[in-house]
């Protein structure tokens, strides 16, 4: 298990960092512009900080909705966000850009991230349409940009989505551990906010050590229940006022998720 290494404790919980809408993004704000990217941003970082999260990840979420190929000016909107804030960023941080695997990589190069989530593999349809991955361009690339130490989590099966050919969870979750050796593998609920199934953890854990994360439905009243399966947790809108997707995170929200989290693990 890496987390211990990297984040302090052997079972993390990770804000989501949702970076608003980008030039070229529908919800666009060309008034408040990039300086107002760049201000959601840091009042969500240290609220997030303050509250006493693990770990940061940087995602353009609000670039909904996705496009399998994003646009340049994203990545060096991220960039320069990151960049922006990196003196502030006092926990490991990671980055995200959905939906495009290989440009999560360059970002990361380009900001020293210590860790990267996407979907690095399989054929899935959901409502953005079939996507196809190919591990193995991905991994050269991400071997070429010198970041085989940036540790890597992908979901299982891609959340919204199925696999076009359907397979048990058991033979998916062996044969991504042998083919691919992901440091994390991420567990999606069906719908988002809802809670995971915590007999998929299981089931996964059956057939692999890969560690194993809730990725969804991470909340004060179902962080105690992840935490005795999974090996970490990512959270996100939850955190927010009113626990709404598009609000900014709530500092007390945060500290009341991280002191359940705190007491499920034992933390000293």
């Amino acid at each position: 298990m890496w987390m211990k290494e990297v984040f302090g404790t052997d079972k993390p919980v990770i804000g989501v960092l949702h970076m608003h809408a980008m030039p070229t993004d529908p919800k666009y704000d060309p008034v408040t512009g990039i300086e107002g990217v760049i201000e959601a941003a840091r009042k969500d970082l240290h609220a997030y900080q303050d509250g006493g999260i693990d770990g940061i990840l940087f995602c353009n979420e609000f670039s909904i909705p996705y496009t399998p190929n994003v646009r340049t000016v994203t990545v060096a909107t991220m960039a320069r966000v990151i960049g922006e804030l990196k003196s502030e960023i006092k926990v490991p941080f990671g980055v995200t850009v959905a939906a495009d695997a290989m440009k999560g990589f360059d970002l990361a190069a380009a900001v020293g991230a210590s860790f990267i989530r996407s979907v690095l593999h399989g054929a899935a349809a959901g409502v953005y349409g079939i996507s196809d991955i190919h591990p193995g361009e991905l991994e050269r690339h991400r071997a070429e940009l010198g970041l085989m130490n940036c540790k890597t989590m992908t979901a299982i099966v891609p959340e919204g989505s199925r696999q076009i050919a359907e397979r048990p969870l058991k033979e998916v979750a062996k044969t991504l551990a042998f083919n691919l050796n992901p440091d994390t593998i991420l567990v999606y609920s069906d719908t988002p906010g809802s809670s995971i199934d915590v007999e998929q953890v299981k089931t996964i854990k059956e057939v692999t050590d890969t560690p194993v994360f809730a990725s969804n439905g991470v909340k004060p009243e179902t962080i105690e229940e992840i935490l005795s399966v999974c090996d970490g947790a990512i959270v996100a809108t939850s955190t927010k006022f009113d626990g709404k997707f598009y609000n900014q995170v709530d500092i007390e929200r945060v500290k009341k998720l991280m002191e359940k989290a705190t007491m499920a693990r034992g933390d000293k």
